[in-house]
């Protein structure tokens, strides 16, 4: 999915193919458009409560039921590949390499272990 390849990027080590585009007959390489991926309707196999939002009345309404649900959610928006909200607002508590040849990776493994620093003990 498009978070996943893009917390990828974030933390310097390129893609692994999660962008979930087509290959290139051509070049074998993960380069052609992009798979559709109906995600509301896998939600909803696994017993969530969805909806696909196209409009801002629909996110409202979305919104409000599913502050009223008792069963996992999931509101589906699609948005073109690369321009969701940079990092999210936040930053990602997940592993990473603390020895790498990259500087790119040392320099994003030096910001996550200061997050983690003045992260909250749970």
């Amino acid at each position: 999915s498009g978070w996943t390849n893009n917390l990828q990027m974030e933390h310097g080590m390129g893609s692994f193919g999660t962008g979930f585009r087509y290959r290139q007959p051509e070049t074998g390489r993960l380069q052609g458009g992009l798979v559709p991926v109906d995600f509301a309707t896998i939600a909803a196999g696994y017993g969530c409560k969805t909806w696909r939002v196209t409009t801002l009345d629909v996110l409202r309404h979305a919104l409000d039921a599913a502050r009223r649900e008792t069963v996992s959610t999931l509101i589906d928006i699609k948005v073109l590949p690369k321009t969701m909200v940079h990092k999210y607002g936040s930053w990602w508590n997940v592993g990473v390499a603390q020895t790498a040849l990259s500087e790119r990776i040392r320099k994003v493994a030096q910001m996550i272990n200061e997050k983690r620093a003045q992260a909250r003990d749970y």
